[in-house]
């Protein structure tokens, strides 16, 4: 138990919310309840109307919700409903509240409530500061929400550079350093029996244009010349329409060799896949940093990425990874190349499990204490 018991309140995606945010919250969630501290997680009615949520649905099931109270308080673009929030929040009367923020679309509702609760130590957990779609005014609706925190957590020093960078110095200043830590709720989190002798590579997460899964596909075609028995599994819901993807893979004749999964992977799912790779591929344009490293180290599945960002605070290169640069298919595929002809799973993976536990969620959440 902690000398001094804390009522710490999380506002923004939680579950039943899909995606990596709400499973952020809820691991720092669980890890100050770990500790002994109480903890309430205030969510939203609604997150988006479908027009901008072309996906399928927007909420799952999440295991690990034992002993954490989940409110769903208000719809962000609905402001008759942000003054319950408010209330709820002032009424359990938390010690601190963390804000989880990664796109402009959430600032007006969270500045609002935020300032009914000025009375509260609040400290921001920015995701992202630079964000990858374009928002109208997204730096000046970043600056008021974070007018409003007295703190501002970042995930990457990547992240804490285009704090300095886009907004004013006395915002600036309120900058910690953080880091994402590696999940650990996933079924089959540990390595069981013997990779497929297939080399595999995965491409795991929400496809998004910039996350280059064109990228990908154009470097596997190449890679194929050197390695004829490769294979790639693309698994992730497509933000927006996939049968451009499926074009390109039969334009570039890997009919045979791309396995898709175009749909939400569920928690029950994540493991088997891992468990069929030897590499995680992040092919991405631009990037502050990744949960889906964070996945792959996981299950001590070795990463190649792009060096964009904050993603190269979280890869070893020739310990846990490659790095290539972005855009660029031929590099792509010769670190793949250079990947499996070198037989690099066997040692990248050892290496992993040292390599990650300086990303504890402990370590993290003691930052938020001390912020």
């Amino acid at each position: 138990m902690p000398e001094t018991v804390k009522k710490i309140a999380l506002l923004g995606p939680a579950p039943p919310f899909r995606g990596g945010i709400s499973q952020f919250a809820l691991m720092l969630g669980r890890e100050f309840s770990r500790t002994g501290h109480e903890v309430k997680m205030y969510t939203f009615k609604r997150q988006y109307p479908k027009l901008l949520f072309p996906g399928g649905e927007q909420t799952t099931s999440f295991s690990g919700l034992e002993g954490i109270s989940v409110q769903r308080v208000f719809t962000p673009y609905l402001p008759q409903s942000w003054r319950y929030a408010v209330s709820e929040i002032r009424a359990w009367k938390p010690d601190l509240l963390i804000v989880s923020y990664f796109l402009p679309w959430f600032a007006p509702s969270y500045t609002w409530i935020l300032k009914k609760l000025a009375d509260i130590r609040i400290v921001c957990l920015a995701h992202n500061i630079d964000f990858h779609e374009k928002w109208p005014g997204a730096d000046l609706l970043s600056k008021r929400l974070f007018a409003r925190c007295h703190s501002i957590v970042l995930l990457s020093e990547a992240c804490k550079r285009d704090l300095q960078r886009k907004m004013p110095k006395h915002i600036a200043d309120k900058g910690i350093s953080g880091f994402h830590p590696i999940y650990d709720c996933y079924a089959d989190n540990q390595a069981s029996g013997e990779k497929p002798s297939q080399p595999t590579a995965l491409f795991f997460g929400l496809i998004k244009p910039y996350k280059g899964l064109d990228v990908l596909l154009a470097a596997t075609k190449q890679a194929l010349k050197v390695i004829p028995e490769l294979k790639l599994i693309v698994a992730g819901e497509v933000y927006g329409n996939s049968e451009q993807y499926l074009q390109m893979i039969r334009r570039l004749g890997l009919t045979e060799v791309v396995e898709t999964h175009f749909k939400y992977i569920g928690e029950d799912e994540i493991g088997q896949l891992f468990q069929r790779s030897q590499v995680c591929v992040l092919p991405y344009k631009s990037a502050t940093q990744s949960g889906v490293i964070s996945t792959s180290y996981n299950f001590n599945v070795p990463v190649i990425a792009s060096d964009v960002g904050g993603l190269s605070e979280y890869i070893s290169p020739g310990e846990t990874g490659l790095l290539v640069p972005p855009g660029n298919p031929e590099a792509l595929a010769q670190a793949m190349i250079r990947y499996f002809k070198d037989g690099m799973y066997l040692s990248m993976s050892s290496n992993i499990p040292a390599y990650k536990e300086q990303y504890s969620w402990q370590k993290l959440a003691d930052i938020f204490l001390q912020a």
